[in-house]
């Protein structure tokens, strides 16, 4: 499979006369003569760069990427010159990032504005390797190059489902490889704590979790990458992991339907400001970026109304209410981290009340109108407002926001009144915080306020097997909006590229591929290519509705959902399907010599259903995706037949482009039904909630042939 990737990515390689796939899109590319072949090792020389220990194992791993995107070995005695120049010996992982690159036929030069320069040149470097039949080459180039925002963010829920060691190593190899430079983990919530805390063992009881060397292991990984890691410990909300170890640090109201309760902690237990200056002390040691994530999200105020210790703190204090004492929390909060050397983190409630310092960050998560709130306010932001991967939305979806704009990400006025009114229940969910009102563009000092972009994975229902796959390759795509400039937004380019990238860090190490395998293998050991088939063509219903769980509380039913499903192993955006999209629209527009290969594409999938029915047999997971695979057979026929009559210079027989739009219009109602949030928790999903993709490629053949 891998070989398979490798030859795709290869097509769009940087040989002399090809297009470079380079992700993120630089400033500027400016070709020039000749090739550089590259037989040997690299033999870098360092200059003006500092201590070249940690700058020589970063030439060795581009050197073993090349090895492993080519195939070929090196001849020891053809070593080829990389000389890399600094402006600065500077190694903060957001900053001298920029760098100019000039490879010609004698060798490879790198002007860095600093060290992380050189780790962001290697990066593009990657994507500039090809082979010919002369071996590998780089196309003669001069790229200049730097980062539109300094910070360009994954976050990881660790809490939910752990993410093991070698599986976060893995994404922030990948993210090294497309410039993004802050791993946020999320260590808290709930479900779980995942770091040891030796002044309170308890946490960490019974669930998996990090050891402190663990940690000191895997911020120092980054580190050579030129990636800083963000602790995340979610407090006061959130909390039940830490409630249910040490009970005296939190306030619980009554439980409800399901059998669980409200919990937050105790803002007015002494015991509480004491444990949460003894985790700061001690995390800060592990952690040493200056920022220090508290959450402070979504916090379950209502339990605080009927604690009698709170209610003293608020006669106390003059709080006027449970906002007032949610303010006050993060107020001393923000205290403890800076007598700890920290600048606080907070998602955006930290700022709705007055009186948290300014030198706060805030995490903007659900709606662009929260930028142009907080920037106002005199806050830095980072932008996470229409970037969340765990919506399993496509990357086009993600890629079309910018993070400044004010009013892009969020509900729309007209959606939130008709949930209201839909559903009494969900009026209490949408409040005015959901939705995205119109707002006026940032001054240039607000802009100045946004430092960039993150992108969160939450994993409710995406355990350390399917991490892979459902972050990547989108997370390259975002890794582009928040690197490149502004103007670089033009989906189609965007996919052209994310294909090849997307391969090429497969071929690196990402285990995408491979773990999508091993879970199809599970559902049909003996019959699993029909299963892959049918798989690469659809994807995921989005917005939570493959999340049984919500379903069935909104029921009153408690239940736990194995990730198992085909749901869980298809990709969350087809490239399959989008390239046969494209190729079909190419045909239909009169580029005729596609006509055999999407002809073969659709017999495949055509014919690929008797062979899913009989691998599906006795096997209820695959048994309710049956409907799919019939699906998928007719609209592949219809396009079939689409094909047919324009090869024959026929129209299209008026019965059958009917019956092929009708399936088409099906088909779109299906894709709709998942396409806004909470409504898709209203709305019929489709059989096995997959989606099938191939709807757009097959319309233009209808289309273009029933125009006859």
């Amino acid at each position: 499979m891998k070989a398979l990737l490798l030859a795709g990515a290869m097509l769009v390689s940087g040989v002399a006369g090809a297009t470079p796939a380079l992700m993120p899109l630089p400033t500027s590319v400016a070709p020039g003569e000749g090739t550089l072949a590259i037989a040997g090792p690299l033999a870098p020389r360092w200059s003006g760069c500092g201590d070249a220990r940690r700058l020589d194992d970063a030439a060795a791993r581009l050197q073993a990427d090349i090895g492993r995107q080519t195939g070929l070995a090196f001849d020891a005695g053809a070593a080829v010159p990389l000389a890399v120049t600094c402006a600065s010996a500077d190694d903060a992982a957001d900053k001298g990032e920029g760098y100019r690159l000039t490879v010609t036929a004698q060798g490879i030069h790198i002007d860095a504005q600093g060290r992380s320069g050189i780790l962001r040149a290697f990066a593009t470097l990657r994507q500039l390797v090809g082979l010919s039949p002369q071996g590998i080459r780089l196309a003669a180039v001069t790229i200049d190059d730097a980062p539109r925002f300094a910070w360009r963010g994954v976050m990881l829920d660790s809490a939910r489902h752990f993410l093991t060691v070698e599986t976060v190593k893995r994404q922030i190899d990948a993210m090294e490889r497309v410039k993004l430079n802050v791993l946020h983990l999320h260590l808290s919530d709930d479900e779980g704590f995942r770091v040891e805390v030796r002044r309170y063992p308890k946490l960490t009881a019974g669930g998996e979790y990090y050891t402190q060397a663990q940690v000191r292991e895997l911020v120092a990984y980054a580190a050579e990458r030129g990636i800083r890691v963000i602790p995340e410990f979610d407090v006061p909300g959130h909390s039940r992991a830490i409630v249910r170890a040490y009970p005296e640090l939190g306030v619980e109201g009554k439980k409800g339907p399901l059998g669980t309760a409200d919990v937050a902690l105790d803002p007015a237990a002494p015991t509480t400001w004491r444990f949460l200056d003894a985790l700061v002390s001690e995390m800060a040691a592990l952690f040493p970026d200056p920022v220090f994530h508290i959450g402070g999200d979504e916090v379950a105020r209502g339990v605080w109304d009927g604690d009698a210790g709170v209610r003293a703190l608020m006669a106390r204090e003059k709080l006027a209410d449970s906002r007032a004492v949610e303010n006050y929390f993060h107020r001393r909060a923000q205290q403890i981290l800076r007598r700890h050397g920290k600048t606080m983190m907070g998602w955006e409630e930290v700022a709705e009340r007055p009186g948290l310092a300014t030198d706060a960050i805030v995490q903007a998560w659900q709606t662009s109108n929260v930028t142009a709130d907080v920037t106002a306010k005199g806050y830095r932001t980072v932008v996470s407002a229409g970037y969340y991967l765990d919506l399993l939305m496509p990357a086009d979806f993600h890629y079309a926001f910018d993070p400044t704009d004010t009013a892009s990400a969020g509900f729309t006025p007209e959606f939130a009144a008709m949930l209201r009114k839909a559903s009494p229940f969900l009026a209490g969910y949408v409040g005015d915080a959901l939705v995205a009102f119109p707002r006026p563009p940032l001054t240039a000092e607000q802009e100045r306020l946004v430092l960039g972009g993150e992108a969160p994975l939450w994993t409710p229902t995406t355990t350390d097997e399917m991490l892979d796959h459902v972050l990547w390759p989108r997370a390259a795509a975002l890794a582009e909006r928040f690197w490149s400039a502004k103007s670089v937004r033009d989906p189609a380019d965007m996919y052209r590229r994310l294909g090849t990238v997307g391969a090429l860090l497969t071929v690196d190490g990402l285990d995408d591929q491979a773990n999508r395998m091993r879970m199809a293998l599970r559902l049909a050991p003996d019959a699993v290519e029909p299963v892959m088939t049918l798989l690469s063509i659809t994807g995921p219903v989005r917005n939570m509705a493959h999340d049984h769980r919500i379903k069935a509380a909104l029921a009153g039913k408690r239940i736990i959902q194995p990730l198992n499903a085909p749901a869980d192993v298809a990709p969350v955006d087809s490239l399959v399907a989008r390239r046969f999209a494209a190729d079909a629209a190419r045909y239909a527009g009169g580029d005729r010599s596609l006509a055999a290969a999407l002809t073969g594409e659709l017999m495949r999938w055509r014919d690929n259903d008797a062979r899913f029915v009989a691998a599906s047999a006795g096997r209820p997971l695959l048994e309710e995706a049956r409907p799919t695979s019939a699906q998928i057979a007719a609209l592949a026929g219809y396009g079939l037949e689409a094909i047919a009559a324009i090869e024959a210079h026929r129209p299209l027989d008026r019965d059958l482009a009917v019956k092929a739009r009708a399936a088409l219009d099906t088909l779109d109602a299906q894709e709709k039904a998942s396409w806004r949030p909470i409504e898709s928790f209203l709305l019929p999903q489709p059989p096995a909630d997959l989606i099938v993709k191939i709807g757009p490629g097959v319309r233009a053949l209808i289309d273009a042939a029933a125009a006859r």
